[in-house]
């Protein structure tokens, strides 16, 4: 398929998440326990759910080998794709594609989640396995209804049409077409939500393209948006929603991957 194209009333085209860091002194039995229960070696257990004071901010973190770390609340639809930077004192912090630490993982004791860029952290703990994060089994031929759904969803928050493609899209590829207009939905319904949060105001937009490309990249001008997807990265091939919402409300013609 090289085009997919849904129009205003046909297909309602409008866009067709431990600290445990206390001390610990040899010798002591006690902290010697703490610390064996929340080291577990990433090999034994690379798909783990962990749980905070908070239901709603549970996550699940995909550290298998062969791919890339991936994040996901449990609440929630959306896979992050997370980069491993060291911090102070031996943690490894976990960002996103904005560069926002989202996990910071201490040297000895459990993660740290910091659900929003303002947050303190919120401590947790590993709660067990958990499944491994892949990508949803998408045909090609549920794509078209499957952004129909979307496009009705994007009519109701923007109150106005908006064109959707899908430009080369095949069999393999079409769960990440779907996935990346979910992302930017989200970011669009985030916006809307939170019209003056941080001065955030989405921009003018009547087209989305979703295009397969070399380079993962996203464009805006003339009221189109225009995402860009390397195909072969899968989830780390296409931005979050996060990425989106900032690129949008920071109204910039275009947003490279570093």
């Amino acid at each position: 398929m090289n085009i997919l194209r849904l129009f205003g009333a046909l297909a309602a085209t409008a866009g067709c998440a431990i600290l445990g860091i206390a001390p610990t002194w040899a010798g002591e039995q006690s902290g010697q326990v703490l610390r064996e229960a929340y080291e577990v070696p990433v090999n034994t257990q690379p798909v783990t759910r962990f749980d905070v004071g908070k239901k709603s901010e549970a996550f699940i973190l995909d550290q298998r080998p062969q791919g890339p770390l991936l994040f996901r609340y449990v609440r929630s639809r959306e896979v992050f794709v997370l980069q491993r930077v060291p911090g102070p004192r031996g943690d490894m912090m976990l960002k996103n594609d904005l560069g926002a630490v989202m996990v910071r993982m201490s040297r000895v004791g459990g993660p740290v989640l910091f659900p929003e860029r303002s947050s303190n952290g919120i401590p947790a703990w590993r709660a067990g396995p958990a499944l491994p994060l892949g990508p949803q089994t998408v045909h090609l031929e549920d794509l078209r209804p499957a952004l129909a759904n979307i496009a009705s969803d994007l009519v109701t928050i923007l109150d106005h049409d908006v064109t959707i493609s899908a430009r080369g899209a095949d069999e393999s590829s079409a769960w990440l077409y779907l996935d990346t207009a979910l992302n930017a939905r989200s970011a669009i319904n985030r916006i809307m939500r939170n019209p003056d949060r941080k001065g955030r105001i989405l921009p003018e937009l009547n087209e989305i393209r979703l295009v397969a490309s070399q380079k993962q990249n996203v464009l805006l001008q003339d009221a189109k948006l225009e995402i860009h997807m390397v195909i072969s990265e899968g989830f780390a091939g296409r931005p979050s929603s996060l990425r989106l919402a900032g690129f949008l409300s920071g109204k910039r013609k275009r947003a490279d991957k570093d």
